[in-house]
């Protein structure tokens, strides 16, 4: 059995060198925990996985960009080639701008609606071209549902009944909104989700949404669950969102479930982090944030 071996930051820039001898700016950019991304004359995305759950979601997401190939609404990566050692995945740059929570909070009020309109339009035409079935046999064919990562429901549950929170009362308020999830999550009507829509994996032009990124968590799911980490730039954006994808389908959603789907999620990361006694990381500080925004009562904090 052929031992696959990872690139790290120096062995990266190598490859990048060996395959664009010519270029003239090479950008290495780490990807939060899993991957090494090259930015090459921003021209290319160079991908370079750091282990195996990681390399599973590369070859998952390149089949997933092949089938969302016909996107209108917004850019999304084109692969243009891969190789096996180390395993990269090559993807086009995607020309534009990230901006922060607080910088789209900041945008117009109109600017924001239009945000969360484009939104809904894109995961529109997403969850019309995936197929469940087509989705399911992929996940499988790669092992995604077999990696360290656990289901929704399962992980949800762990950090909120098995994990102390610092007080009784935050310990009530975990439990009320996970049952209020229990109670507004649904099975039913399901379709392919992007399931990863938070603002770090979207490029903007002009504080307009010009394309999505990282396609590696697509799964099954709602399209409330779709849209919760929109609560977390304001209800203004999710509401919009909501309605638009309303108008689109002419389905009626549920906008309190994607609010629960995003209070119970960072309550479980804040839970989480608390018991790796990580405090400094970025999901726990942003759940902090948001905790006491949406629940002030629970006074969330450090320790």
């Amino acid at each position: 059995m052929e031992i696959l071996i990872f690139a790290d930051v120096t062995v990266a820039k190598k490859v990048l060198k060996d395959l664009y001898p010519t270029a003239a700016k090479i950008d290495l950019v780490e990807h939060g925990y899993d991957n090494v991304v090259g930015l090459v004359d921003r021209t290319y995305a160079v991908r370079f996985p750091r282990n195996e759950n990681a390399y599973a979601r590369s070859k998952y997401e390149r089949e997933v960009l092949a089938e969302l190939g016909g996107i209108t609404s917004v850019n999304i990566p084109k692969v243009l080639g891969d190789g096996d050692s180390p395993p990269y995945m090559i993807t086009g740059f995607l020309e534009g701008k990230h901006y922060s929570l607080a910088e789209i909070r900041n945008f117009s009020e109109q600017e924001q609606i239009n945000f969360g309109k484009k939104v809904a339009v894109f995961a529109y035409e997403m969850h019309a071209r995936l197929s469940i079935e087509e989705t399911l046999k992929l996940r499988k064919q790669f092992g995604l549902d077999k990696l360290e990562e656990e289901p929704w429901d399962r992980y949800l549950r762990k950090m909120v009944f098995e994990y102390k929170f610092p007080t009784d009362y935050q310990t009530e308020l975990a439990k009320k909104y996970y049952s209020l999830w229990q109670e507004l999550h649904t099975e039913t009507d399901l379709v392919v989700v992007h399931d990863d829509l938070h603002n770090e994996n979207m490029i903007f032009d002009n504080k307009e949404l010009v394309g999505v990124l990282d396609f590696g968590d697509t799964n099954i799911g709602s399209p409330e669950q779709e849209f919760r980490q929109l609560y977390r730039i304001n209800d203004r954006v999710l509401t919009a969102a909501i309605e638009k994808y309303q108008e689109l389908t002419g389905r009626t959603l549920d906008i309190r479930a994607s609010r629960t789907w995003a209070i119970v999620q960072e309550l479980a990361a804040y839970s989480e982090r608390l018991s790796k006694e990580d405090r400094v990381h970025p999901s726990f500080l942003r759940a902090m944030r948001n905790l006491n925004t949406w629940l002030p009562d629970g006074e969330w904090k450090y320790s």
